[in-house]
């Protein structure tokens, strides 16, 4: 289920550690500039940034570092050299070895390319 909420990403940021929401938060100040009709709401209960009704975005925290989820596992897999999840196609960040910003940009920008793509034509 997906829904606005104006508040999930910073309800969310104020319990994780310092280091790992500076992170999280440098990836979601991102967002609206390349996608400006994100909003924030939650996508699978997670805190994340919805486009056209669909979860474009969550980053969250984990044990060792962050995932990035594009609710896509074709999006994650078209990045050669990413370690992602098999099941879910999150992509998993160590702290130490960030993902690239660029890396981030694009997740973003072929999330949105198939949310386009799959709402052609009246399909939502």
């Amino acid at each position: 289920m997906t829904t606005e909420e104006p508040q999930a990403i910073a309800d969310y940021l104020a319990d994780v550690e310092p280091d790992k929401r500076r992170l999280i938060e440098d990836y979601y100040s991102r967002v609206p500039g390349l996608v400006p009709d994100a909003v924030v709401g939650r996508s699978y209960a997670m805190p994340a940034y919805l486009y056209r009704g669909k979860g474009l975005v969550s980053v969250m925290a984990t044990r060792t570092g962050v995932s990035v989820i594009p609710f896509s596992g074709s999006v994650a897999h078209q990045l050669p050299g990413v370690d992602t999840s098999e099941k879910a196609g999150s992509i998993h960040v160590d702290l130490a070895d960030p993902l690239p910003v660029d890396v981030f940009e694009q997740v973003v920008r072929l999330r949105r390319a198939e949310i386009d793509a799959s709402s052609a034509g009246g399909r939502r």
